[in-house]
C-alpha cells in the first residue's frame, strides 16, 4: 500500500491526472481496492450512487447493504466545490461519514457534527504532503473495508470529532480567561511581568502600572493578536495518551489536600545553591526552593507556623496547610509541594518571590542569607 501511494504521490507532482475522471481511476479506485474494497461487486461499492437528491460518485455500503460512506471527486485543485452537495445528500440518506477528495487532499466529515463544514471535519490528509506510513494509517482508521463494516471507522471519527471540538472550545474561552485573569489583578501574572520588564530595563514597574497596561494597551493587544494567529489544524488528532501530572503523596495532609497534583516547571537552568552550608545543585529553580524550605523545616520544625505568617500574601497563603489555604481563588489551578508532614508551599509564584521567601525564611530560623543559605535566581535583580 505503500508503495502505490508513494506512486500516487509522484504522479500527482507530474501533474498526471489532468481531471476528475482521472482521479476516479488513477487514485480513488486502486486506494478502495487496496483497503480491502472490490470496486466491481455492487454488493460493497456503488459508483455513481443516486440518492433522493442527486448523485454521489461512490458509496461504500455497510454490512446491510445500506450506505456507510459516501465519497465525492473533483479534479486536483477542486475539492472545496464539493462541500454542500455532499452534505445534502449524506444528510438525505442518513450517511455517517463522507469523504471529499480530488486525489490530492482527502477530507474526511462527520455529517452529523455541529457548525460549518469545515467544523464537521474531522481530518484532512494531503497525499502530497504527508509520509507514505502516515497516509496508509489514516486511510485505514477512515476506509479500511472491515473497519468501515464494523462500525470501527465511524466510531474514530466520532472519537476524533469531539476531541477537536473540545480543542476549539478551549481556544475560544483563551480571550475570556485573558480577561479575567487581567480584571482579578491576578498576582502570578503580575509579577512575571514585572520581572522581565525589570530584566529588559533594570527598573522594575509597580504591579499597579503592570495591572493598568494588562486592561488598556497590553491586554487588547494580546487578545487581538491571539484572534488573528489562532488557526485551527483539522489534520490534528487529540493525544489521548499524554502524560499526566504526578500525584504527590498525601497522607500526611489535611484531606483537603488529596487531590493534589504537582507538576514541576520544565528545567530551563541549572540552579546552584547554598543551604546551611552544604552546596547543592537542582535543574530548576522550583526544586531549588522547595529544597531549601524542607531543609529548614526539618532543622526547626517549630518555626514552620510563624514563616507562613511572615510570608503571607495580600491574596493567598504562600505556606499553609491546604491547597484552598494557597489559593484560595483556584485551588484546582494550585501547583504546590509538601515542605515538611502537613505543610505545603505554593510555586504559582515568580522567581523573586520565591528569593523574598527565602530570606525571610532566614530571618525566621535565625540564619544569614547570603552564608547559611544562598540562592540566585533567573530574572531576579
Amino acid at each position: 500500500m505503500r508503495d502505490q501511494i508513494a506512486r500516487i504521490r509522484q504522479r500527482l507532482l507530474q501533474g498526471s491526472y489532468p481531471n476528475e475522471a482521472a482521479v476516479t481511476h488513477g487514485v480513488v479506485s486502486p486506494i478502495l481496492s487496496a483497503h480491502g474494497w472490490d470496486t466491481t461487486d455492487p454488493d460493497q461499492v456503488m459508483p455513481e450512487h443516486s440518492s433522493g437528491r442527486g448523485r454521489v460518485d461512490f458509496a461504500l455500503l455497510g454490512s446491510a447493504r445500506r450506505p456507510s460512506v459516501f465519497i465525492e471527486v473533483k479534479g486536483v485543485g477542486r475539492s472545496i466545490e464539493g462541500d454542500r452537495q455532499l452534505f445534502e445528500y449524506a444528510f438525505h440518506e442518513g450517511v455517517p461519514l463522507c469523504v471529499l477528495t480530488d486525489g490530492r487532499e482527502w477530507s474526511f466529515y462527520l455529517p452529523s457534527g455541529q457548525g460549518t463544514y469545515d467544523d464537521r471535519r474531522v481530518y484532512r490528509l494531503q497525499l502530497d504532503d504527508r509520509e507514505p506510513s502516515e497516509c496508509e494509517r489514516i486511510l485505514i482508521r477512515y476506509l479500511e473495508y472491515q473497519r468501515v463494516r464494523s462500525g470501527d471507522a465511524f466510531e474514530d471519527a466520532q472519537r476524533d470529532y469531539r476531541d477537536l471540538a473540545s480543542k476549539r472550545e478551549a481556544k475560544d474561552a483563551l480571550p475570556k480567561a485573558w480577561s479575567e485573569l487581567v480584571a482579578e489583578r491576578e498576582e502570578l501574572l503580575l509579577e512575571l511581568i514585572a520581572d522581565k520588564a525589570e530584566a529588559l530595563s533594570g527598573f522594575r514597574p509597580s504591579l499597579d502600572d503592570v495591572a493598568l497596561f494588562l486592561q488598556n494597551e497590553g491586554g487588547q493587544a494580546s487578545v487581538l493578536q491571539s484572534n488573528r494567529g489562532a488557526r485551527r489544524d483539522s489534520g490534528e488528532i487529540a493525544n489521548r495518551n499524554a502524560p499526566r501530572a504526578r500525584e504527590i503523596p498525601s497522607s500526611s495532609l489535611n484531606s483537603s489536600a488529596t487531590a493534589l497534583r504537582y507538576q514541576p516547571t520544565p528545567a530551563t537552568r541549572t540552579v546552584t545553591y547554598i543551604v546551611l552550608g552544604d552546596t547543592r545543585t537542582a535543574s530548576n529553580a522550583n526544586a531549588a526552593f522547595v529544597d531549601i524550605l524542607k531543609s529548614l523545616a526539618a532543622h526547626n520544625p517549630g518555626k514552620l507556623h510563624e514563616l507562613a505568617t511572615a510570608v503571607q500574601g495580600r491574596s493567598r497563603n504562600h505556606i499553609a496547610r491546604s491547597v484552598e489555604e494557597i489559593y484560595p481563588a483556584r485551588p484546582d489551578l494550585a501547583r504546590a509541594a509538601e515542605i515538611a508532614p502537613g505543610w505545603l508551599v505554593g510555586l504559582n509564584i515568580a522567581n523573586r518571590e520565591k528569593m523574598a521567601i527565602t530570606k525571610t525564611a532566614c530571618d525566621v530560623f535565625g540564619l544569614s542569607f547570603g552564608t547559611d543559605v544562598a540562592i540566585e535566581l533567573p530574572n531576579v535583580a
